[in-house]
């Protein structure tokens, strides 16, 4: 069944039929969203120098529905971990919560270093730069061997005293420290998860991905069974949670490379000399960094926007933690795009498609906010339903159903955010969507949100305002800088001359 995935993805890559760009403007939209669901091979691309890869031309639709679904495994497994800790205790699973915030914040380093390297290679392969890629995969791989080993070793060193510093003592001082010395230990696994993820996806196999994330969360819920509710097993408790986390995510590794190297074939290459590692270290971190940074102060901001709600009220901190259940779900649909929209327009970057970047890009965008709204609306409408799902406190409810309706205020900004930022990224411009994310977010989301809810006494209302001001602006921000940058005569530049050694262009 796998193989038969496989070929059937390849052969959708590789069967795309061929045709010039029409140039009357509704024939024009109509291929800008015909390349977004399937992707439409251009005569342009055919005519130049060097051979085009099947990859170059992927759609977007068909690249971010199994990284959906793939994000969503991910999440379903946090909250099975979850449930399981809660029928073990409730200081078992308040102790994880606490120390998972620091695992999530690490593996969450590593997916984002994964997309950046991904990036890396979409641009290479769209340019047809086989060997080259070959190579970047595998500095790639030492690099994250090297910051995974690191990781791992500083979490399970340090599992203890990270737990202290988290507030925990006594029986939840032992929970956190066993969790945290096995999943922490085992950073460096989901490290590689992420890389071979990149280049899985980069390469245009997000279903195969997908399926791997799938296999992960089986194996996951198997591991529990055996290792915490089996009548005649251990019955390890919080100790078999993590256990089994750390197995699933080996047994998911193993897989991704069996998947990588057996099947799908790809070929990793050592770089011939010092100079060409040390360029190839160097571009990857060039766009990983910016790529990891963002999301580092994000999640920042979100904790401080977390005390600045614990000081509006418990009701209101409890309506928040319910209501990001879902305003998550939609936020990963976003997510998923914006990762389908990075991988397309990284190859027609590399290959130079200028007109098909504007064309997907203008489309995925409009699709990103119009299914935002459409969710956040949904949501919204159904508000009261969720909150009962939820809680029995009418005035926990009463808050969560207002933060629903605040999600049409800020979720269509968010989507724009992620998928503008990733044609940013693509065409080479990482770090202008890092920087105006860092410095919205800290100089005018999280001072805002505490005047307006706290001295002004608009309570969880104004940290919504704050929000909204924040992800419309910065939505603005990086619009604004993609016109600036898709103006005719600054665009080819950019795209049909990419540099490689000065690809983080602000």
């Amino acid at each position: 069944m796998l193989q038969e995935l496989i070929e059937a993805e390849t052969a959708e890559h590789i069967g795309r039929g061929s045709g010039p760009i029409p140039r009357d403007q509704t024939s024009r939209l109509i291929q800008s969203f015909a390349h977004f669901l399937c992707g439409i091979r251009s005569g342009a691309g055919e005519q130049r120098d060097h051979q085009m890869p099947p990859k170059a031309n992927l759609g977007v639709f068909s690249l971010s529905w199994p990284i959906f679904l793939q994000l969503s495994f991910t999440y379903c497994m946090g909250l099975v971990d979850v449930w399981v800790l809660g029928r073990i205790s409730d200081t078992a699973a308040a102790s994880v919560g606490s120390v998972n915030t620091v695992t999530t914040f690490v593996l969450m380093m590593f997916s984002f270093m994964g997309q950046g390297s991904g990036l890396v290679y979409a641009r290479m392969l769209g340019q047809g730069k086989m060997k080259k890629v070959q190579e970047c995969y595998s500095v790639a791989l030492i690099l994250h061997v090297l910051l995974g080993v690191a990781a791992s070793g500083a979490l399970f060193t340090w599992a203890g005293d990270i737990s202290r510093l988290l507030g925990l003592d006594g029986q939840s001082l032992t929970y956190g420290k066993n969790f945290l010395q096995i999943v922490g230990g085992a950073c460096v696994l989901h490290s590689l998860v992420a890389m071979f993820g990149g280049v899985m996806a980069a390469n245009g196999f997000t279903r195969v991905g997908m399926f791997a994330g799938m296999f992960t969360n089986v194996a996951n819920v198997a591991l529990i069974y055996v290792l915490v509710f089996l009548p005649s097993g251990p019955h390890w408790g919080v100790r078999g949670v993590a256990l089994a986390t750390a197995l699933a995510t080996a047994a998911g590794l193993l897989l991704s490379l069996w998947l990588v190297f057996a099947r799908i074939r790809i070929r990793f290459l050592p770089p011939p000399s010092g100079q060409r590692w040390r360029d190839h270290a160097a571009l990857l971190v060039a766009f990983s960094l910016p790529t990891m940074l963002e999301p580092a102060f994000w999640q920042a901001a979100q904790i401080s926007t977390t005390r600045i709600i614990a000081a509006v009220g418990t009701d209101e901190l409890a309506a928040r933690m319910y209501t990001l259940s879902i305003t998550n779900m939609i936020g990963m649909f976003s997510s998923a795009l914006s990762q389908g929209l990075q991988i397309a327009i990284g190859h027609l970057a590399g290959a130079g498609e200028t007109d098909r970047i504007r064309h997907i890009s203008r489309a995925t965008r409009l699709v990103g906010v119009v299914a935002a709204l459409g969710l956040a609306l949904m949501a919204a409408l159904s508000s009261r339903w969720i909150m009962d799902r939820f809680t029995d406190s009418p005035a926990v409810a009463e808050a969560g159903r207002t933060l629903l309706w605040c999600g049409l205020l800020y979720l269509p900004g968010s989507s724009l955010i992620m998928t503008t930022a990733a044609t940013l990224r693509a065409v080479g411009q990482v770090t202008y969507p890092a920087a105006t994310g860092i410095l919205v977010l800290w100089g005018v989301f999280i001072p805002l949100a505490y005047i307006l809810s706290l001295p002004l006494g608009l309570a969880i209302i104004g940290v919504m305002i704050a929000m909204a001001v924040d992800e419309n602006l910065r939505a603005l921000l990086l619009g604004v800088r993609w016109r600036y940058l898709s103006a005719l005569d600054r665009f080819c530049k950019i795209v049909q001359q990419p540099q490689d050694s000065s690809v983080a262009g602000s």
